[in-house]
């Protein structure tokens, strides 16, 4: 179960907004937050399926001129996709 905020909560310098998730270190604070009705437990969804994300789709046309070649047609200017140019796990991570 969660403490949850029903109107703005202004605790420890920290501004907590409705509906967000309010600390419960202060047993004091909490019984007074649920009796002003400032907070109501909410019960946690744990056995519910997440939704799923939606996935981007591209808003125009891939850049480049068409144009024919010997496989057909392509896009001329763009540079083609093969094993050696895709990108690995390790190379964007930093030492």
């Amino acid at each position: 179960m969660t403490l949850v905020a029903m109107r703005p909560v202004l605790y420890l310098a920290h501004q907590y907004s409705a509906g967000d998730e309010l600390p419960v270190n202060n047993p004091e604070m909490t019984a007074a937050w649920l009796e002003a009705g400032s907070a109501m437990w909410k019960e946690d969804a744990t056995d519910a399926v997440p939704a799923p994300k939606a996935k981007a789709r591209p808003a125009a046309a891939e850049p480049g001129k068409e144009g024919r070649t010997d496989s057909g047609t392509e896009l001329q200017g763009k540079v083609p996709k093969t094993p050696g140019r895709q990108k690995t796990k390790s190379a964007g991570k930093k030492a």
